[in-house]
């Protein structure tokens, strides 16, 4: 049926190979028929213009803790007292925002002085498949305390938790496919490194022990945050895991905090993060709602809005991949509202991004008909946050003829804040009438799409390619054929599951599912396949 269904062809150099080059070597050459196709961004008033494009690996996230040991949420067990029922509900509240990410905290909790069992690692098999079923990955992260400033009745051990880690990496790197980047966790209340009950945090030796056994642990092509700059520092730059350590910001508030971690605008930390971050895996939170803006009379921080705008600007200038979408958003407490609500009432001038460098999506600020369309900060957040792809130019030179060469040059800009990490590979794909599917894979590396060259003061967006020159098989027949672009998930698990690939942001191609689900496609144009 598989046969029948998709004819996938292994690709040789003798039946394509990728040059810098559109003509090459071509003996009809002087038979070539071009064709140009521009493309345009998507419009304010396109179908699901206002909406999210959902896409793997970036965007708002969700926040999910599990009892490894109990089965169970650890902090609405009564509610969902089993390991995914959770996971189940956040996706279904938070579906209109177009999340493709969950911080997916394990609590080995009930394993502190003991080794993790084969229970412990059936249970965290049956989350890591949900997200797999849900078309969703993880930022994970452990860790085994839930209380603050000193108040939990035991913890770890630094034994326990070097022991526990040489019992996770088999794990790790069995489930890599669905690991968008694994936190430095473990230590101290929420596993962020305070307030561990065996003071796992006061020395600067055992936190660079910790750190350096997490960076082993995790897989080596999947990066590692930390909560400050600070604990990344303890690496030696030279030392090769020093550029596999990025960041996670868990309390983005804007103005300075004393919590912030030394981390707002000016500071040498700030500067850190703007720095290496076009090359990293970024992540971030605001604080609770429940915290920031109760009416708590006795807080003189009660109604406190953080800035949107701001906060955009920081998003971009440290090129986050991500943002919880749980912290001062949707949340049950206080208030009705809070700040991320607010940033859907504040309305985004383009005069604004244009002053601070800002990437603006083509047409983002314009209706079809040419008229301006009003745009609000958190729908610039939640649409830039991670990568934007927006093909540009499609060129095509040599015949649609089966058994003649045919050289595609395709360009994109990447408008988000980063560029993509993890494996994806592209394909240029050929759909028939009955959609069977011929893949055609290129030498394009995404992790080069970066929305403009680092350290650029103007920020100028980068024009990218993809170029495939190949020849179309000659027992292809034909017809009619969709021309597509094909960028899936690179783990073999996940590469034909139409959840995980990756969708332009353009308003004039169509997205297209196989009816199986198992490729999802950008169309570029239609060519009609001929024979000599």
């Amino acid at each position: 049926m598989k046969q029948k269904k998709y004819l996938i062809l292994i690709l040789s150099g003798l039946f394509f190979s990728i040059t810098n080059s559109i003509h090459g070597n071509n003996p009809d050459k002087g038979n070539e028929k071009a064709k140009t196709i521009t493309f345009r961004g998507i419009y304010a008033d396109d179908p699901a213009g206002q909406e999210g494009l959902y896409n793997p690996e970036r965007g708002l996230r969700l926040e999910i803790a599990v009892d490894i040991a109990g089965r169970k949420d650890v902090w609405n067990p009564k509610q969902f007292p089993d390991i995914t029922s959770h996971l189940e509900s956040e996706s279904a509240i938070y579906a209109s925002d177009s999340i493709s990410l969950v911080q997916s905290y394990f609590y080995l909790t009930g394993f502190a002085g003991k080794e993790l069992s084969e229970d412990a690692f059936a249970t965290m098999d049956t989350y890591v498949n949900k997200l797999r079923e849900s078309g969703k990955k993880a930022v994970l992260r452990f860790a085994y305390e839930t209380a603050f400033m000193g108040r939990a009745g035991t913890g770890p051990t630094l034994e326990d938790v070097l022991r526990h880690m040489e019992q996770l990496k088999p794990f790790l790197a069995q489930n890599t496919d669905v690991i968008q980047v694994v936190q430095a966790g473990f230590i101290g209340a929420w596993g962020e490194w305070h307030s561990s009950f065996h003071g796992l945090e006061k020395t600067n030796d055992s936190k660079r022990t910790i750190l350096e056994k997490i960076v082993w642990m995790t897989p080596e092509n999947r990066m590692v945050q930390v909560r400050v700059p600070e604990y990344k520092n303890l690496i030696n730059k030279e030392d090769q895991s020093y550029n596999r350590i990025s960041f996670h910001d868990d309390f983005i508030v804007i103005k300075p905090h004393q919590w912030d971690g030394g981390m707002h605008e000016g500071t040498p930390y700030f500067n850190q993060i703007v720095e290496e971050s076009p090359y990293l895996v970024v992540d971030g939170e605001l604080p609770w709602g429940t915290w920031s803006m109760n009416e708590d009379p006795d807080n003189p921080e009660a109604g406190w809005v953080i800035d949107g705008k701001a906060t955009a600007r920081q998003l971009f200038l440290q090129h986050y991949t991500s943002l919880s979408a749980i912290h001062n958003y949707k949340e049950k407490g206080t208030k009705d509202k809070y700040s991320m609500m607010y940033w859907k009432e504040t309305p985004l001038e383009e005069s604004f991004l244009s002053e601070n460098h800002m990437p603006i999506s083509g047409n983002y600020f314009k209706n079809q008909d040419g008229s301006p369309a009003t745009r609000n900060v958190f729908d610039y957040i939640r649409d830039h946050l991670g990568y934007r792809l927006e093909l540009q130019q499609l060129k095509i030179n040599g015949n649609p003829t089966a058994g003649k060469e045919i050289s595609l040059d395709l360009s994109l800009i990447n408008r988000g804040f980063s560029t993509l990490f993890n494996e994806h590979p592209v394909y240029f794909v050929l759909i028939d009438e009955q959609d069977r599917i011929t893949e055609f894979l290129t030498e394009t590396n995404v992790h080069d799409f970066q929305p403009y060259q680092p350290k650029d003061p103007e920020c100028k967006p980068l024009l990218h390619a993809i170029k495939g020159q190949f020849i179309i098989p000659k027992n292809l027949e034909t017809g009619k054929y969709r021309l597509g672009l094909w960028i899936p998930d690179g783990s073999e698990r996940l590469k034909y599951n139409n959840r995980y690939a990756i969708r332009c942001a353009n308003g004039d191609t169509e997205w297209w599912s196989s009816p199986d689900n198992k490729y999802g496609i950008n169309i570029l144009t239609s060519l009609d396949i001929i024979r000599h």
